[in-house]
């Protein structure tokens, strides 16, 4: 297996002797904005899982519990997680990287397949697989995708991304969220602002021009509300979450608009899940029942706001360090 070479750690991230002991011949690697840098480290961990996967399998989630396991322990003695606050989350975040990055080999595999071809039909890309995939196993998932229920699936995806297609805009291509925030950083020789990378990633490159008139709206309406909650003399933060996520739309499928993938709003859709039926329940057996779609509406948005000042507090903070090149602090004992 050729060696992956190792990129320099950038200033504002900690020495690896600083942070605590570093195993000899492993590389350092630490968690920032929810996802694994340096970006060498995240590409090792894609080249274990096309050396070593097990099969026909297109989703993380097909391959056994073991093979995971022996993924994670090879991945780890090439790269230790040197960073003690990122030790108890280390595992889920990897997890969670290798699974995006399978999801993208597949879809790269396909999308290429499909310009080589220049057909649709998957059992047309037989001869066209990916050289990291075994060619009977590839044969396997192009049989798979050519019947019904993948088909399906491939549809529905592609009518929700039409249904909100403004949403899906931007213009950071495949360039991470921790690239930009180093390239802004460097120009302005300080730490930027979320709404600095904000309109870095959402406005067409050279112009003043967002693009979709949905990234205007909305970073118009969060400036507006920052003005009229933060008045002179009040500390304003660098990001207000609820001031966002409120213009944003709420959460959708577990994602806020403007984030990309570095902030996991998983915590908030599950406790409102359990919060907010109980609460709709005993409105309805003491005062007046929740009834129509705008009360309900309401009713969400009011839980939502809750949630998220319990929930994001911490999540936001982590990505406001990351972004800044501040270690997050950590908790008294």
């Amino acid at each position: 297996m050729p060696v992956v070479p190792v990129t320099e750690v950038e200033s504002q991230h900690p020495a690896a002797d600083e942070e605590g002991p570093q195993l000899p011949g492993r590389q350092p690697c630490w968690i920032s904005g929810g996802k694994i840098d340096p970006g060498s480290a995240s590409h090792y961990i894609t080249t274990l899982v096309h050396v070593h996967i097990p099969g026909p399998v297109d989703a993380w989630r097909e391959i056994p519990v073991p093979v995971r396991d022996l993924l994670f322990d090879m991945s780890t003695r090439r790269y230790a997680f040197t960073r003690p606050e990122d030790l108890p989350r280390a595992r889920a975040i990897w997890e969670s990287t290798t699974k995006t990055n399978l999801r993208k080999s597949m879809w790269e595999s396909q999308d290429k397949a499909m310009k080589t071809t220049g057909n649709r039909d998957p059992m047309a890309w037989l001869d066209y697989g990916p050289v990291w995939l075994r060619r009977d196993y590839w044969e396997s998932l192009c049989e798979r995708w050519a019947t019904g229920p993948w088909q399906e699936r491939s549809q529905v995806t592609k009518r929700n991304r039409s249904t909100h297609p403004e949403k899906n805009v931007h213009t950071s291509g495949s360039v991470s969220y921790a690239t930009h925030n180093k390239k802004l950083h460097h120009e302005l020789e300080r730490a930027p602002t979320f709404r600095e990378l904000f309109d870095r990633t959402h406005k067409r490159k050279g112009t003043d021009d967002y693009v979709s008139e949905s990234a205007r709206t909305i970073a118009e309406t969060y400036d507006r509300t920052m003005a009229d909650r933060y008045v002179e003399g009040i500390p304003q933060p660098d990001l207000d979450p609820e001031a966002w996520v409120d213009p944003a739309g709420g959460p959708r499928k577990g994602r806020v608009y403007g984030f990309g993938d570095s902030l996991d709003t998983t915590p908030v859709l599950s406790s409102y899940v359990s919060s907010v039926a109980p609460l709709a329940y005993a409105s309805s057996s003491a005062t007046s029942p929740v009834s129509g779609v705008e009360e309900m509406r309401t009713l969400i948005r009011k839980e939502l706001r809750e949630e998220l000042r319990t929930h994001f507090g911490d999540i936001v903070q982590q990505l406001i360090s990351a972004m800044q090149g501040v270690r997050p602090s950590q908790p008294a004992p």
